[in-house]
């Protein structure tokens, strides 16, 4: 529950920066070059709403964006291993911690990284069978839906 209350704030100061930054934009890229105008783009009364909205939105993108996805073997994974490990491998991540029942795999690259504040880490939980991955839902699924092609390939 901690880790959900972290992503909400993370994701609040992420939307609020986006929509800082595109107000910034029309801004300075309009016509009117006062500072004073630059508040007509947020009428008092739309802010409370605006600021609202994202908080809302930053609530509810946590459920929506993290997921967990069971992948079935036909075999053992200590069979398979390195032919499933293999997608996630490839796509630039490196393992971070193997403690007997699940590998914890982190982006290399620093810039997605930050760009996904931090919240890249995949995991993969290997206990039993089915295969658990967690992580974010475009990378679980990527990564679910390459197993599941290369366990049925091995029939």
């Amino acid at each position: 529950m901690i880790r959900y209350f972290i992503r909400v704030v993370k994701y609040f100061l992420y939307f609020s920066v986006l929509i800082t930054l595109m107000l910034a934009i029309v801004f300075y890229t309009s016509d009117r070059g006062e500072l004073r105008y630059f508040w007509e783009l947020i009428p008092a009364s739309n802010a409370w709403q605006m600021a609202l909205f994202v908080f809302a939105f930053s609530a509810i993108n946590p459920f929506i964006s993290f997921v967990e996805r069971k992948v079935y073997l036909n075999h053992s994974f200590g069979q398979d291993r390195d032919a499933l490990l293999a997608p996630i491998l490839q796509a630039n991540y490196q393992m971070e911690s193997d403690n007997g029942t699940q590998f914890v795999f982190r982006h290399k690259n620093p810039f997605i990284r930050f760009m996904r504040m931090y919240e890249e880490k995949i995991i993969l939980d290997y206990s039993n069978n089915p295969l658990l991955l967690k992580g974010m839902r475009r990378d679980v699924y990527r990564f679910a839906r390459n197993m599941e092609y290369i366990v049925r390939q091995e029939r």
